[in-house]
C-alpha cells in the first residue's frame, strides 16, 4: 500500500509542471526570440522618442502597473509617481541618445541593457548632461511587450 501511495506521488509531482505549463495563457508562454528582440528594441526606440516629445500617454500605455523605476541618483519610483513626473514635467530632456543597447529574450521577459546620454533642464531650470547604464526588462502579455523595470547607473557627468 505504501508503495502505492509513493508511485501515486511521484506520478503526481510529475505531471503537476506539465499541467501547469499547458495551464498558462499565450501571452505568456514564450515568444520567438528573433522577432521579440527587434520588437523590443524599436518598442525601447519609441519609449526614449517619448521621453523627448513628453508623451505621456505613449508611456502610460507601455508601462505595467507594478512598474519599479531607479534613477540614476538612486531614487526609486513606481509607474504612478513617474507618469505624474513626467506629466508635470519635472525634467524635460532636450537630448536623449542610446550610445549602445542590447535585448536578451527569456521566453516572454526581454532584458534591455546599454549606455545613453542626454540633457535636459530641471524644474528648478538648471541644465544636466548625464551619462549613464540602463537596464529595462520587458515583459510580453495579451500580445503587447510593457515596461516593468528600469534602473540607471550614472557613469560620469559631461557638464
Amino acid at each position: 500500500m505504501a508503495r502505492n501511495l509513493l508511485s501515486l506521488a511521484a506520478i503526481a509531482s510529475l505531471s503537476l509542471p506539465i499541467s501547469l505549463a499547458l495551464a498558462q495563457p499565450v501571452s505568456q508562454q514564450c515568444v520567438n526570440s528573433e522577432v521579440a528582440e527587434r520588437e523590443v528594441l524599436e518598442l525601447d526606440s519609441m519609449r526614449i522618442d517619448a521621453l523627448l516629445r513628453n508623451d505621456v500617454e505613449f508611456l502610460e500605455e507601455i508601462t505595467a502597473d507594478d512598474y519599479s523605476h531607479v534613477e540614476s541618483s538612486g531614487g526609486a519610483r513606481n509607474k504612478s509617481q513617474f507618469i505624474a513626473g513626467r506629466r508635470v514635467e519635472r525634467a524635460l530632456f532636450s537630448t536623449f541618445v542610446i550610445d549602445e543597447n542590447k535585448a536578451m529574450i527569456y521566453c516572454n521577459v526581454a532584458v534591455v541593457v546599454g549606455r545613453y546620454h542626454n540633457a535636459y533642464r530641471t524644474s528648478g531650470g538648471s541644465s544636466v548632461v548625464k551619462r549613464a547604464r540602463h537596464l529595462r526588462v520587458y515583459v510580453h502579455e495579451n500580445g503587447q511587450w510593457r515596461n516593468v523595470a528600469h534602473q540607471a547607473t550614472e557613469i560620469g557627468r559631461a557638464d
